[in-house]
């Protein structure tokens, strides 16, 4: 009895010994170029400010999926985003508008300051994509911006913007640049559109 206790007791240490060891995971933030593209001519003369954006619940999470096929989603195991896709695009656009001179100025949601305008996005499709094989990789981005008047909550303007562009390495970091070029090149594409829109 005193030999079965013994070990028992034994087994109890090692098990408690034994450290679980985890895969190290790698987290990615989008590093989008600066739009660089200033408006110069005429004194802005409204303000707007941005709400957080809209988008389907995994833009959300820090998760990162990827698309295989046509209806598939998977999620990197050894990846994930340091801010979700969602809030990081959101902060994107902000810093579009600002660094572009377009509007008098740009708020944030939270902010307490009047606009004259609002600014609601739509994040349709923000994705790797994969073929059956695993041997070729495209991103997609796709993103619908809708202006209201802030008194009256009319919308006055929408439009819809999308990009779709090769990936380099077929991986997470490939992904990742790819889809943080896809969003520059959609964001530069919108500065002319809310350019017309601030007329």
């Amino acid at each position: 009895m005193k030999y079965f206790i013994g070990i028992l007791v034994g087994f109890i240490f090692i098990g408690c010994s034994i450290v679980e060891v985890k895969p190290p995971i790698t987290e990615y933030t989008l590093s989008v170029h600066s739009v660089n593209k200033t408006v110069g001519g005429n004194i802005p003369k409204k303000s707007i400010k941005v709400l957080s954006s809209f988008s389907s619940t995994k833009l959300k999470t820090l998760n990162m999926n990827y698309m295989q096929g046509k209806n598939k989603i998977y999620e990197y195991s050894k990846s994930m985003w340091s801010s979700s896709p969602n809030y990081a695009i959101n902060a994107e656009i902000v810093k579009a508008l600002k660094d572009s001179g377009i509007f008098k100025s740009v708020q944030i949601t939270n902010s307490r300051a009047k606009s004259d305008l609002i600014l609601e996005t739509y994040i349709e499709k923000f994705i790797q994509h994969f073929n059956n094989t695993l041997d070729s990789s495209y991103v997609e981005v796709a993103i619908t911006f809708s202006v209201l008047d802030a008194k009256t909550n009319k919308l006055l303007e929408t439009k819809s913007f999308y990009k779709k562009q090769k990936v380099k390495t077929l991986d997470a970091n490939g992904g990742v640049e790819t889809l943080s070029e896809a969003l520059a090149s959609v964001l530069y594409e919108s500065i002319d559109w809310f350019k017309k829109v601030e007329r």
